[in-house]
């Protein structure tokens, strides 16, 4: 997916209200009919406005949906840090991340539209564009839990080891997320942290 050129936020009441007019109409269309069904066409049919105002605050259909994306997952995150900080200290590395995936599970599956933007996401995006890095915010939550742990990763292979731990985690995640039944997906979430438990050892 090319790079996204930022577009400058709305400050007046009636931009910002047309910013937000044009992200619902494209979350409504998404929960109707998928990704597929959200262009620029059909974006200003459902909002009510000329299809040239949506390109005075994204650069296509692609940015209003990488917009959305980028809130759902801000919004799932939002709920992971939440359990994250009520966890005490010195649980255990097994215990810890097991959490750490089940919150980002129960937040993603209780998201309306976290599920279809992921898709999207991941069939925009090569799997190195698509996997986050330790520097991201999945890779923030992984060095919280290892603190929480107690566990302190060797000098010599840290910056390896975060990067193979968050690509394994965010891998895994998106596979028990589209997990329907809820015992096959704790069995998946059991397993990434038996894993990662033996991986830090």
């Amino acid at each position: 997916m090319k790079p996204r050129t930022p577009k400058k936020l709305p400050t007046q009441a009636r931009a910002i209200e047309r910013r937000d007019k044009i992200l619902s109409a494209a979350e409504a269309l998404l929960l109707e009919g998928g990704p597929q069904s959200v262009t620029t066409t059909t974006i200003a049919q459902a909002a009510e406005i000329p299809v040239g105002s949506i390109y005075q605050y994204f650069e296509d259909k692609d940015d209003v949906i990488s917009t959305l994306y980028d809130t759902a997952y801000g919004e799932v995150e939002g709920e992971v840090v939440t359990v994250m900080v009520g966890i005490e200290h010195g649980l255990g590395f097994k215990e810890t991340h097991e959490r750490l995936v089940r919150a980002f599970w129960q937040a993603a599956r209780a998201h309306k539209t976290f599920r279809p933007l992921t898709r999207w996401a991941n069939s925009q995006r090569s799997l190195w564009d698509a996997t986050p890095g330790p520097e991201s915010s999945l890779g923030q939550l992984v060095i919280k839990t290892l603190e929480i742990a107690g566990v302190t990763l060797p000098d010599d292979r840290r910056e390896a080891m975060l990067r193979t731990i968050v690509t394994t985690l965010s891998v895994l995640i998106d596979q028990a997320i589209e997990e329907d039944d809820e015992d096959t997906a704790e069995t998946l979430i059991l397993e990434m942290a038996r894993m990662l438990s033996l991986y830090v050892g």
